[in-house]
């Protein structure tokens, strides 16, 4: 199996936007990689549906995986996310901002869920603050609803993205007490130059411990991303810290997962994402290419899930000159 880069996030949302945002890009590397690359069968796929994929699991367990990493004593049952997140009025609605934009200690973090477990404990769940801002929520049953995940709601108007089931306004009366019980809160007080923890977002619900067991690629896996860990984890091996660049990969096999357009496409920065582009390609495209050419590498293997591409690139790319360059997004 060749090298394998992950690229998720490439795909922004509005046709007419990204082609005016990518103006004037310049990814040589990457667009003769795509253009001369032979496409695979592949369909459009959230990260969290690649990597459920991938592993052979009908869905991914996120809160149970990264629970696993974080507090592997947790009692069994079933689990949330309950990261602490920002609400801010803004004329598109009310906008969710998560932990990259503001900073909270441990302490800060511990204070907050002490006193949520004061105030709702009495209902049968019980909030753990793992990290500063990795939280979680145990339940004493599972409510049978949808959850959108964090990524999905990261500076959007989280409006249709509550969670949806049957007891939905149960939920909904709940985080509505959680918002106002925070507001309250003695750290929020102190927080208010800053910005202040006044909700939680609610996902990734299932059961702890995970029965099933994930079929793990028979290769080294690089990642920065928690659910790759938490599936690898799941399966008795462990990631590979992320190189910062392809010329500090070993020659071989290889799953890599680059996160660098995360950010910048869920809070809809366009600098951001476009530098996310342009990082990509000193660091990986460029290199990799130059691999390709020289013989170091005999192939590559690159996907865009949520574009639904897939392409394995080898070193005949060199002969294909008829072949024009393409960029990801152009094959939409």
């Amino acid at each position: 199996m060749p090298l394998h880069l992950v690229i998720p996030y490439a795909d922004w949302p509005d046709a007419d936007q990204c082609r005016f945002i990518t103006t004037g890009l310049e990814l040589p590397a990457l667009a003769m990689l795509c253009g001369r690359g032979q496409r695979l069968p592949s369909q459009k796929q959230s990260v969290e549906e690649w990597l459920a994929g991938l592993v052979g699991l009908p869905s991914l367990p996120a809160a149970a995986l990264s629970l696993g990493l974080d507090h592997p004593t947790a009692s069994p049952g079933f689990w949330l996310r309950a990261d602490p997140v920002h609400l801010k009025i803004e004329r598109d609605g009310l906008l969710l901002f998560d932990a990259h934009q503001f900073r909270l200690g441990q302490a800060e973090a511990d204070s907050l869920v002490a006193g949520l477990n004061s105030v709702f404990g009495e209902d049968g769940i019980l909030f753990v603050a793992a990290t500063p801002t990795r939280w979680y929520l145990r339940l004493p049953l599972d409510p049978k609803l949808t959850w959108t995940p964090l990524d999905a709601a990261i500076g959007r108007d989280i409006d249709t993205l509550l969670p949806k089931g049957v007891d939905a306004l149960k939920w909904h009366r709940l985080l509505n007490e959680i918002q106002m019980y925070l507001y309250t809160h003695s750290v929020n007080e102190y927080r208010e130059q800053s910005q202040t923890i006044n909700s939680l977002w609610l996902w990734g619900g299932s059961a702890y411990p995970i029965v099933e067991t994930p079929v793990l690629p028979a290769i080294n896996v690089y990642s920065n991303e928690q659910m790759l860990a938490g599936l690898m984890h799941l399966g008795g091996e462990s990631v590979q810290r992320l190189p910062p660049s392809a010329e500090s990969m070993p020659v071989g096999d290889g799953l890599v997962m680059l996160d660098q357009l995360r950010l910048g496409a869920c809070y809809g920065n366009a600098y951001d994402w476009r530098e996310g582009w342009l990082s990509l390609e000193k660091d990986w495209f460029a290199p990799l290419l130059a691999d390709l050419k020289s013989g170091k590498r005999s192939s590559l293997a690159m996907t865009f899930p949520d574009l639904g591409l897939a392409l394995q690139i080898d070193r005949s790319l060199r002969w294909k000159i008829w072949q024009k360059p393409k960029f990801p997004w152009a094959f939409m």
